[in-house]
């Protein structure tokens, strides 16, 4: 409830603070702050002339209305809220406090302060320095900062030594004092040696050396150049011959010595080269007797002449809206006081820069060089470098600019078209045409990348297709592409060549400068950087190979696979020689005479010893078991023996039926080697891969190269890789494209990658080998790169994810059901069994017939007649 309280008595207090008596009942007040201090003697005299301007203005310009007015001789005085008007005249800290409180109270606050001032700003106050003619230099540049003209961290300056060590002192401060809301500037110093030296080509040298050693890296790269006119031609000349110009360093020259009979600096655009940031600040003062001074006294006239007629339109103004509505209506429409202090900065700040003269003839113009992407426009005079007007400032108003001082700096480009080159490379590049083959759109990476260019380098482009290309290196026309998304499938096709083997077409627009950007991905090798020069990478490629993907082995001999062969070897034997060893120890044991039993049949036979211990390692036990502890301990170890084994067995089966046996991988290229008796290769040809390993003597690339086949049937090659006798080596996206389209042809997963990643190939743009323009592309690349949108705009072109795409090589089951597939080997076995049985069964028959057949032979049968 007391928080309401509070917020209430706010609110009515702020209204209250915005309270103007209406100028029909009441007279406007103004406060006039004439300070003893900062005007020392002088004080009576500004004084006494006010009050007797202050009458006459009344007269001549108030003529609806009064006006009160209250003096003050010091700055510190509480600004009441029925003021409307606040006219200052104090030292420059003193006048920043003054404006303050003026603007807490929405007073219109003209202030008359001493020299290098920064200017209230402009939108609630008006600023007159009383500067002295030939003293402008530190008003200006401060003005320019204040109003965010320029925005430099680090400045060098570079100055002529003619300039007075106050007057470079106040240029200093003016650059370097902490103002609010603008931060202060790091300064580096090159005095210009001119005056020691009287011929003149001594002094071009001495200025040559000064500029020899500037590093643009540690110094920063913005000039501000003091000098007298004749020697801005030969710093050009040096700041481009030393490299210490381009588009991002920004060149501001300050030029004293000249008045209004020089119209302009055009002599200077034969000096201009393509993405220069160069501008000018000349003198313009009108050099003749009528000129005022712009003396104190003159401003405060101008200064309430300006006031009072503003007060008096705006007393006819409210007059006239009176005279339309009711008391109550005009109660609540009539101006605020905040509206008011607008309307009447407006007329003041329209009358003084229609009609004042108080130190006018003082101007100064700034120009700037229009430079980029000049050479890429039509030949003739529009493709000429310029200088054109920007702006003026004058002491009593300061700047007035009609555009930036620096325009490529904050608008690029300033939209011009530039020419660009480029033909169909899917993904990198996609043209898209209609049904009659014209070209209506552009799709893919490299565009993508354009259109981020030309957003954040404010231009457009034009596009010179090359068609003919296309035919040639595809063997295909234009394919048509649906906008919203493109296949896949033909995006692979001799991709590769089209990067790594730039026309030579290409070439020569971009060395020519037909064109100011080949729209175009290729491969970054020095051998081109000849002709043309290229980005930082768009996008790096690495190669790898295709292989079949691993298959299960046969599982028909499953049940062998938890015992290596050498453990079945040594488990058959063990079974073997035991049999003998119970017989013997069964038969030598003396406890069978000793209590009278009769050894026979059982175990008293080598045959049924070997079966018991062959049932028993079966877990199935015998029928009958020694009497003997001898032969009973031998018995018992045996079954210890044949837990231990069953129990492995048992368990390492249950693994190979869940995790299936798949073939040893080929995952690097030493492996491929390793395998070449078995398996052979081949690389995609005319690539970088081919170029590189051709001259290699790396054993392993060397291998590769001399050993690889050359398979031109892509159908061959495909059969002959899911078949595992064949591995291609290629891009690792244009082999993912290659398995995304067998997958879809198939609906299985026949194909995987290698692990093995090699051989980066670069792509990226190409310029012209002098453009300017390198650095701002490459920058916009990297932030790019930096925020992921190639990355994303790459894996938009991709393939999608399906079940084929995984990193691992390896076969995973998971909740594997045991089919007929792993019981096969015991049916095997089963089969084996029973056929060695009927074998058996059928020796045994014939054996028994034969044998009675000689029985029969030797009984003697009677004689019976």
């Amino acid at each position: 409830m007391l928080l309401n309280v509070v917020l209430v008595l706010a609110c009515m207090e702020f209204a209250k603070g915005d309270v103007f008596p209406s100028l029909l009942k009441t007279n406007a007040t103004m406060a006039v702050v004439v300070d003893r201090e900062y005007l020392a003697e002088f004080y009576g005299n500004i004084t006494m002339e006010i009050e007797r301007y202050l009458d006459y203005a009344k007269r001549e310009f108030l003529r609806h209305n009064g006006l009160n007015t209250q003096f003050f001789a010091w700055p510190a005085i509480n600004l009441k809220r029925d003021l409307s008007i606040l006219l200052s005249i104090t030292s420059c800290l003193e006048t920043w406090k003054l404006f303050a409180g003026a603007e807490t109270e929405n007073l219109l606050h003209i202030a008359i302060s001493e020299q290098d001032c920064a200017r209230l700003p402009p939108n609630s106050a008006i600023t007159i320095p009383i500067i002295e003619r030939g003293q402008e230099t530190p008003q200006l540049l401060l003005d320019l900062r204040t109003m965010d003209i320029y925005k430099w961290k680090e400045i060098v300056i570079m100055y002529q030594d003619n300039i007075p060590d106050d007057l470079l002192t106040r240029i200093i401060k003016s650059i370097t004092r902490k103002l609010a809301k603008t931060t202060s500037s790091g300064v580096s110093l090159i005095k210009l040696t001119t005056k020691t030296f009287e011929d003149i080509n001594y002094v071009y040298s001495s200025i040559r050396a000064s500029m020899l050693d500037i590093n643009p890296k540690t110094i920063g790269g913005n000039f501000l150049v003091i000098v007298n006119l004749d020697l801005v031609e030969k710093i050009m000349e040096f700041a481009k011959e030393l490299n210490l110009v381009n588009t991002q360093n920004q060149w501001l020259y300050l030029i004293s010595n000249t008045n209004n009979r020089v119209f302009n600096l055009k002599r200077f655009k034969k000096l201009l080269r393509e993405g220069d940031n160069v501008s000018f600040i000349y003198n313009s003062t009108v050099v003749n007797t009528t000129c005022d001074e712009g003396t104190m006294v003159c401003h405060i006239r101008e200064s309430l002449t300006g006031v009072l007629k503003a007060l008096d339109d705006a007393i006819v103004e409210e007059s006239e809206m009176a005279d339309q509505v009711s008391v109550e209506e005009y109660e609540a429409i009539r101006p605020t006081k905040s509206e008011r202090k607008r309307y009447l900065l407006e007329k003041v700040q329209k009358y003084l820069t229609e009609y004042g003269s108080c130190n006018n003839c003082t101007k100064w113009k700034l120009e700037a060089g229009e430079t980029w992407g000049r050479e890429y426009q039509t030949p003739g005079e529009n493709s000429i470098a310029d200088i054109q007007l920007v702006g003026t400032w004058r002491p009593s108003d300061g700047p007035s600019m009609t555009d930036v001082l620096f325009p490529h700096i904050a608008h690029g480009f300033r939209s011009i078209t530039l020419p660009l080159v480029s033909f169909h490379n899917p993904p990198w590049q996609i043209l898209v045409t209609n049904s009659s083959g014209e070209v209506i759109g552009f799709q893919g990476i490299v565009f993508n990348i354009i259109e981020e260019l030309s957003k954040n380098l404010n231009f457009t482009y034009s596009v010179e297709v090359i068609k003919n290309y296309q035919a040639e290196s595809n063997n295909s026309a234009f394919q048509t592409y649906n906008n919203e998304s493109v296949d896949f499938i033909n995006m692979a096709e001799n991709s590769y060549i089209k990067t790594y083997g730039v026309p030579q077409i290409v070439l020569d627009m971009v060395h020519n400068k037909s064109v100011a950007l080949g729209a175009c991905a290729f491969t970054i090798t020095e051998e081109n950087k000849r002709m043309i020069n290229f980005t930082d990478p768009i996008s790096i490629q690495t190669y790898t190979f295709l292989s079949a993907r691993p298959r299960e082995l046969s599982r028909a001999l499953l049940f062998i696979s938890p015992f290596a062969g050498d453990t079945w070897f040594c488990l058959a034997t063990t079974i073997i020689s035991m049999g003998p060893i119970l017989f013997y120890i069964h038969k030598m044991s003396p406890v069978y005479e000793y209590k009278g039993i009769r050894v026979k049949g059982g175990l008293a036979t080598i045959q049924n010893c070997i079966w018991y211990m062959y049932g028993a390692l079966l877990q199935q036990g015998g029928m009958h078991l020694p009497y003997a502890d001898s032969a009973r301990i031998i018995v018992g170890a045996w079954w210890l023996v044949v837990l231990v084994i069953g129990t492995t067995y048992c368990g390492n089966l249950v693994a190979y039926l869940t995790f299936p046996k798949i073939e040893v991988p080929i995952t690097t290229l030493q492996e491929l080697i390793d395998h070449k008796d078995s398996v052979s290769w081949s690389y995609a040809r005319q690539s970088l891969f081919e170029a590189l390993i051709k001259d290699s003597t790396e054993n392993v690339y060397k291998t590769i190269y001399e050993k690889a086949r050359d398979i031109s049937n892509k159908r061959i090659m495909i059969e002959s890789i899911k078949a595992g006798k064949h591995v291609y080596i290629d891009w690792k996206i244009k082999l993912q494209y290659l398995m995304k389209q067998q997958f879809v042809e198939s609906d299985v997963c026949n194909f995987a990658l290698g692990i093995d990643e090699f051989c980066e190939e670069r792509i990226g743009l190409i310029v012209s080998t002098d453009t300017p323009y390198l650095i701002k592309i490459n920058e916009e690349i990297r932030k790019l790169h930096q925020v992921g949108l190639i990355q994303k705009w790459l894996e938009d072109y991709l393939p999608k994810r399906d079940k084929c795409w995984k990193k691992k090589r390896s076969v995973e089951v998971n909740n594997h059901t045991v089919n007929l597939d792993d019981m096969q080997g015991s049916f095997f076995v089963l089969l084996i069994g029973f056929s060695i049985a009927v074998f058996v069964i059928i020796v045994e028959k014939m054996w028994f017939k034969k044998i009675n057949k000689k029985k029969n032979r030797r009984v003697i049968q009677p004689f019976v007649t």
